[in-house]
């Protein structure tokens, strides 16, 4: 019996392969064979600003045309709170070759960008990245992205707003991470020593490495030195929980850059950050670029600098401290005595972290 197939199909397909050929696309059999395009993310540990983080960067990638159903996969790496491992795990995931490297922080954008120089990488958070940057902050190696306060407000305004809310202090305690590329000696921590001599009081450091244990020895070290009010050194969001708890064990008061230091984990103040959605938000058009080809020469890194001050009265009253009523009258988010901080989930659904690397 003679086939009812049709005979002109090889045909067609060879005619419509070698359209595509000529119109600069794989074959129609290539396309639907493609393995998605993989956007790699690198972090100490699951924290969960980051987890709101990646939710914000999966819809905004989503409503610029990529599904994640067959296009793009989000990978979640993470160092479980052990900054030694970023560098080997940075190594490790730029031998995969993903589509984009994406960072929320200084250490694993630094060691990313140590893991490779062709790869390109977008960051959403605060940065240092001065060093590849040119005037018009345009990229001048291969990263690029959302930056926190690159001339270094998100450092110096919270010292500032803290010496406002203890004017009689005379011992200011800066709490720093070893681990972390920004923590060290230069411009910022200059600018920070003039404004605490400014007032007449003394800047007493103390560094930490490590994770729970580190801090906890180190906010220890604080209370033997007898500091009147504690900053801590912008760091990793993961790290907020713990610098928190242990300024309550050891009844100091402290401010952080981050506004989930007082609203999620019960410090007394904030001032800087308000969250990332927009940050992260905005991020997601940097992958986007990157994705459709877009060198990165052509995206100069956008500095935000979102600021709010968060005073947390109940804190201040286990603490045994009185703020001054014209500080408090400035604050952009009071919370009361017997008033219980955000629950985690409060502000933003947090999906499950995307799915590890296989």
């Amino acid at each position: 019996m003679p086939s009812t197939q049709p005979r002109h199909r090889p045909l067609a397909l060879a005619f419509l392969t070698a359209l595509a050929l000529l119109a600069g696309s794989p074959p129609l059999h290539a396309q639907t064979a493609a393995a998605p395009r993989v956007i790699a993310y690198l972090g100490l540990g699951p924290s969960e600003s980051v987890r709101v983080c990646m939710n914000q960067l999966r819809t905004a990638l989503e409503e610029a045309g990529w599904s994640f159903d067959d296009r793009l996969v989000l990978e979640w790496n993470d160092a479980a709170g052990d900054p030694a491992r970023l560098a080997p795990m940075a190594k490790a995931l730029v031998a995969r070759r993903p589509a984009v490297l994406i960072s929320t922080e200084n250490m694993s954008t630094e060691a990313l960008m140590q893991a490779t120089q062709e790869l390109p990488i977008v960051v959403m958070g605060s940065t240092n990245l001065h060093s590849v940057l040119d005037a018009q902050l345009r990229p001048t190696a291969n990263v690029t992205g959302v930056s926190l306060g690159l001339r270094g407000q998100y450092v110096l305004k919270p010292m500032e707003v803290l010496l406002q809310a203890f004017p009689q202090a005379r011992r200011i305690g800066l709490i720093e991470n070893n681990e972390q590329p920004g923590h060290v000696e230069g411009r910022v921590l200059t600018a920070l020593t003039e404004r605490v001599h400014g007032i007449g009081a003394e800047l007493v450091r103390v560094r930490f490495k490590g994770g729970e244990a580190g801090i906890a020895d180190a906010w220890g070290e604080l209370a033997r030195q007898q500091v009147d009010a504690v900053m801590i050194r912008p760091d990793s969001s993961g790290l907020l929980g713990e610098h928190a708890r242990q300024a309550q064990r050891v009844r100091l008061p402290a401010i952080a850059h981050n506004s989930w230091f007082a609203t999620r984990y019960g410090g007394l103040l904030s001032y800087g950050a308000v969250g990332r959605v927009d940050m992260c938000g905005r991020g997601g058009h940097y992958v986007d670029q990157v994705l459709r080809g877009r060198p990165l020469a052509e995206l100069p890194v956008e500095e935000l600098y979102e600021a709010a001050l968060v005073v947390n009265l109940d804190a201040a009253q286990q603490l045994g401290v009185t703020l001054p009523p014209a500080f408090i009258a400035r604050a952009d988010r009071l919370i009361r005595p017997g008033e219980r901080t955000l629950a985690p989930t409060a502000e933003a659904t947090v999906l499950p972290p995307p799915r590890p690397p296989r």
